[in-house]
């Protein structure tokens, strides 16, 4: 019996740190776990910095050399960090919207029925965003008391804002996000209950911050190879010419430019049986949904009807890169195009799996109908009418949606269909100055409508 191929554990990822007090840790380590399950067999490693003894760069230093990126409970603290300087890493912080009031209204009428949700005293929120929440739930908003966050000065003003508004009756009960406001109130008698916000709500800065880290790592691996070797059976030197083999070699290299012209990749043809792919690291993250899925292997053999290693490899430089990628499809090839093997300048190694069968199969049949290319053309249309004149197109989700009166879910899926009709170009993601999730731009190949 042949022995199996042993499949190498995946090397260290992404490390994010989590910064705060340690109330707030524990439950940021908690969606943590579940964000660590999600991206399996994605390796992702989390290290905490309590900050509950004040001295914050002491915690930062403690981690700061080992993080791709941070993720804080909120802004308060993300702000004072980032203005301190001690953080060199993309960071971001959980974020704070009407949400979180819901669970803490719940909360709220269970522990008192007789309590007038009307009459609340609400701190770090905008009014806007507390009308809104208020509106969803049929309850009127007019007589809650908001303060919002501001900057890291505003917080100060927290304390005396509720004590002021329980003291006088307007408010029967505080709701705030700040554990030292919550301590200070509960001092001295008042009723308060802590905002916190919803799980979805934390894993999703949690994710943000992976992303960051993952720009972080690639960050100075700016080309990007992919090496794709047919796996076919041997044969002799009269036959490696044969019809067979070029036709296969043919199709191989007009599946793989029109799989790869939605990342703005080139294909290089090195031999019958092997390709050389090349792109940036922003295409790599869009071929491999930031490293989830093996590039053009289940394509490949769902289409042509033959196993392919597949080997990823990146660097500062075009030679490393092809170094990289060259030694990884080697490594996909022992464990007989089982799964992609990625390779980067500092020695890190990832196994990606090869995705489904089925969804190759569709994204490998181009839709040459009239229909959809009408379709593409009215939403190409549509959002140049909007732009500038004179000037690239550049558009989003949002920008998309709103032109097309659509849904942001629709929006994306529009985004998508011109990426994959090679209409449009994905830009580099810029995390953005409020340490959100990074907006994705993309440019619109106008000159291919003409």
């Amino acid at each position: 019996m042949s022995e199996e191929p042993k499949r190498p554990q995946n090397g260290p990822d992404v490390t994010v740190g989590l910064v705060g007090q340690r109330r707030l840790l524990r439950e940021m380590q908690s969606c943590a776990q579940q964000v660590i399950e999600r991206y399996a067999p994605q390796r992702l490693k989390f290290v905490t910095a309590p900050t509950d003894d004040g001295d914050e760069e002491a915690a930062i230093e403690r981690i700061a050399d080992r993080i791709d990126a941070a993720v804080f409970p909120g802004p308060w603290l993300y702000d004072r960090i980032r203005r301190t300087g001690w953080l060199t890493v993309p960071a971001t912080h959980v974020a704070l919207s009407g949400s979180a009031l819901y669970s803490a209204l719940l909360r709220a009428r269970l522990a008192d029925p007789a309590i007038d949700l009307t009459r609340l005293s609400i701190d770090s929120l905008r009014r806007s965003d507390v009308v809104e929440a208020y509106e969803e739930l049929g309850l009127s908003a007019d007589r809650v008391r908001c303060l919002a966050y501001t900057g890291p000065e505003s917080v100060g003003e927290f304390a005396g804002f509720h004590a002021e508004g329980l003291a006088s009756g307007e408010a029967s009960l505080a709701l705030t996000t700040i554990l030292s406001v919550e301590r200070e109130l509960r001092a001295a008698g008042h009723p308060v209950l802590r905002l916190s916000p919803t799980r979805a709500t934390v894993r999703d800065a949690i994710e943000t911050a992976v992303l960051l880290g993952q720009g972080t790592r690639l960050g100075a691996n700016r080309i990007a190879m992919i090496a794709v070797r047919l796996i076919t059976a041997p044969r002799s030197a009269a036959q490696d010419t044969d019809y067979w083999q070029q036709e296969l070699a043919l199709a191989a290299q007009q599946r793989l430019l029109t799989h790869g012209r939605r990342a703005g990749a080139t294909v290089t043809r090195r031999s019958d049986t092997l390709f050389l792919v090349t792109t940036t690291h922003e295409g790599l993250d869009l071929l491999t949904e930031r490293l989830q899925l093996a590039p053009f292997m289940s394509m490949i053999t769902a289409s042509l009807g033959v196993p392919v290693a597949v080997g990823v490899g990146v660097g500062p430089t075009a030679r490393s890169a092809e170094a990289n990628a060259l030694g990884a499809v080697e490594e996909s090839l022992a464990g007989k195009g089982t799964y992609a093997v990625y390779r980067d300048s500092g020695g890190d190694r990832i196994d990606l799996p090869p995705g489904s069968s089925d969804t190759a199969r569709v994204e490998s049949v181009p839709d040459n109908g009239s229909s959809q290319d009408d379709r593409l053309r009215a939403i190409m249309d549509r959002l140049v009418e909007r732009a500038d004149e004179d000037q690239p197109v550049i558009a989003d989700v949002e920008t998309v949606a709103a032109a097309m009166a659509v849904t942001p879910r629709t929006g994306r899926r529009m985004l998508k269909d011109l990426v994959a009709a090679g209409l449009a170009w994905p830009l580099p993601s810029a995390p953005s100055a409020g340490g959100g999730r990074p907006r994705q731009l993309f440019r619109l190949l106008t000159e291919k409508l003409e």
